[in-house]
Order: structure tokens, then sequence, then C-alpha cells
């Protein structure tokens, strides 16, 4: 209450909301303590690992009741010393001295796999990595070869090879010979090369260089090559396609074309050659109606004498500059029937005199 006996109304308190620095380092301070924790999970599972290594189940009271290299812990069971661990032979228990070293001496595999993993072993009285292991970065990892499954790429023994996806490949430059035992360098279309596994670009062969192997040819920007046609009508991306095997084609709209003035004879292009104009094959010869033609047989005209001719059973129409069959010709339709009517024509003409002959 105020001194003119009046109540003062109080101010609502507000609530900042924290700013952004301090909600950082709140975010940085959980981070930390998850990390510290995680870690100390691990430690205790790794120190937990190292105990179980010593342990020798040995029951004591005083250091003196263990083995050599062992003490009495808690008064309870002997444990091996550091740097030893647990070595068990039928029924006598015994404390080993730990490998540090690749080749140090040992009586037992486990001395050597505290330090250089269960891929070493003790063989001849010294720690080595086992048949189907190497030694990097102080221990024995598997050996695994290219195109097999990894874990690290210590597994990948293979000279520049890595574990990428979880399978030893070759660096992103080399590929893996037919063998898979190394990684050879990539060579590209007019690179040098001694072998054509060398060679890594789409149908190439080593000669000298990387080259386009037989049946393929070069593409024009020479990056690729691309496989050459054998025939009109088989498909193209350039003309250079249509030109390695034939003459006279190009590439249009994706399939090999004969060039102006040629036209198509089965596999290949002819020159076009018109009736009456001088040949050398029948593949040559072309009128109104045949012209490209997948067979090579003659059909309605040929090259008779070295001019193009009708064909047999087929008479040359000068209006329709093409040849056709009889019976498909109008103007052969009439002269038969003309004939076939000068004949009865006689042929009356001829009773009729002989009738008045006789009178």
């Amino acid at each position: 209450m105020c001194a003119g006996g009046a109540w003062k109304k109080k101010r609502p308190t507000t609530i900042r909301a924290p700013s952004r620095p301090a909600v950082a380092a709140a975010l940085t301070l959980l981070t930390l303590l998850c990390f510290l924790a995680r870690t100390s999970v691990v430690l205790a599972h790794g120190q937990h690992q190292h105990l179980l290594q010593r342990q020798t189940l040995a029951q004591c009271r005083y250091d003196s009741d263990c083995m050599e290299n062992a003490y009495c812990w808690s008064q309870k069971a002997c444990y091996c010393k550091e740097d030893y661990v647990v070595y068990r032979n039928r029924s006598n228990v015994f404390c080993l001295k730990v490998a540090n070293n690749i080749e140090d001496s040992c009586v037992a595999d486990v001395q050597c796999h505290v330090t250089f993993t269960p891929h070493s072993e003790c063989r001849n009285n010294i720690c080595q990595c086992s048949s189907a292991a190497h030694f990097v970065n102080g221990r024995c990892y598997e050996s695994i070869g290219l195109g097999r499954i990894c874990q690290t790429n210590h597994n990948c023994y293979v000279k520049d090879s890595y574990c990428v996806g979880g399978y030893c490949v070759c660096d992103h430059d080399q590929h893996s010979n037919p063998e898979r035992t190394k990684c050879i360098k990539n060579a590209y279309l007019g690179d040098t090369c001694n072998n054509d596994y060398e060679c890594v670009s789409e149908n190439t062969r080593c000669m000298e260089i990387c080259r386009c192997k037989v049946d393929y040819v070069l593409s024009e920007d020479g990056t690729r090559c691309l496989k050459a046609a054998n025939a009109v009508g088989e498909a193209c991306q350039e003309n250079s396609q249509c030109r390695e095997f034939l003459q006279n084609a190009f590439c249009e709209n994706g399939v090999c074309t004969c060039v102006p003035e040629f036209h198509r004879r089965g596999p290949v292009c002819a020159k076009d050659v018109e009736l009456g104009q001088i040949c050398v094959s029948h593949n040559e010869c072309v009128t109104q109606t045949y012209r490209d033609s997948n067979s090579i047989e003659p059909m309605n005209v040929q090259c008779l004498e070295g001019t193009c001719t009708c064909a047999k059973d087929y008479i040359m129409s000068t209006e329709l500059g093409d040849c056709i069959r009889y019976s498909e010709s109008g103007a052969t339709n009439w002269q038969a029937y003309g004939i076939l009517s000068l004949i009865v024509f006689v042929n009356v003409s001829l009773w009729i005199l002989q009738k008045t002959t006789e009178a």
C-alpha cells in the first residue's frame, strides 16, 4: 500500500526467451556430455575385455598363491600382470608375455592376437600375420582382393586399391586387370598401351595405342568407337558408320541411306540407270515403280547386253516410262482385241466369197 492509501498495480513479469548464443552453448555442452558418456562406455568395454584376457579363474588370497607373472586381485582371483595374457593348455594355465612387435618370439597364438588381431599367429615361434592376412600400420588385416567385401581400406592389399561401398576397388583413374591381381592405369583412345585390357574406352583394343577394334569407327569428336554398318538400312549416329564398309551412303534419320542418284539394292547402293541407258549390272537399272529394294534379284527391268531393258513378260510403256506386264497394259489388250477382230473379219470375208463363187 502506498502513502496515499492506494494500491499500486504490479507490472506483469516478462519471461525472456534465451538468446541464440545461449542455445548454441547449451547444445554444445549437451553434445560434449553425450560424447563423454559414449567414450566412457567404450573405454569400460575395452578395459573389461583386457581384464578378461588376463583373468586366470584361479582363486587366491595372496600373490604367492598365483602362477608366475600373475598377482592376486582383491584376494579373490589371479590375474596376469600388465602386458601378459592368459594361455590355457588343457588343465594348465600360464601368463605369457604379450608380443609388442611383429616377429617377436612367442609360444602361442594368443600372445600375437592381443597386439596384432586374430589375423596373426605364432608360427615358427615368432609372431607373424596369417597366410590370409598382411601387416599394415602395426596390425594384421585380412587380405581382401579386388571386387570382394571389405571393412576398411587396410583390408585391400592390392596396391592402389581402397574399400569403397564395402568392396575393394581400384583408385578412380585405374582399373583391375582380368585376373584381379593388380590395378592398372586407365588408357583412353589414343593413349599408349601394352595390352587390350588397359584400354577402357568401349569397343577399343591395343595396337601400340588404344584404337577402335574391327567393325568400329572413331566418332567425329574422337571420344567413342561406333559400330560400322555392313548394309544399307542399319542404324547409325554419324556418317562415318555408313562409309566404313559401304559406298555412296550417309546417315539420315538414324539409318544408313543411299546418297542422291543412287538407290538401294540389297545391302548396297547402286547408281541410278534408267531404261535404255548403258548399265553394268541389273542392280543399276531402275524404273518409276522399281527403285529401292531389299532384294538383288531383277524384277521388271534388267541389264541386257549392256542396256537397261524390260525383263521377260514385261513390255515398255513409253507413256509411263516403266516396264509393265502384258495384262497390265491397256494398249496391249486393245491390240489383242484388234488382232482378234481382224482375224474374225478375214474368216467371215473368206466364207462369204466362197459361197458367192459356189452360187
